[in-house]
């Protein structure tokens, strides 16, 4: 799935950036099967904005916007 990534705290078009995220489907239909389409996409989401939220994290870290710990 293509997606741009939208970082909150009122930034431009410009600080977005393309991600593709790879969900594997024997996975994917397992969930649907045991807690249903509406909680797999809320999950699916929640690990998205994880993922997400981490890679901003460790950018900030590497450019020293923001220490390890915090």
């Amino acid at each position: 799935m293509d997606a741009e990534a939208r970082m909150d705290g009122g930034g431009s078009g410009a600080d977005r950036q393309p991600h593709t995220f790879v969900l594997d489907h024997t996975l994917v239909e397992r969930a649907r099967r045991e807690v249903g389409e509406p909680d797999v996409v809320r999950s699916i989401e929640a690990a998205l904005v994880a993922a997400l939220d981490y890679r901003a994290w460790v950018r900030a870290v590497r450019e020293g916007r923001r220490d390890v710990l915090g």
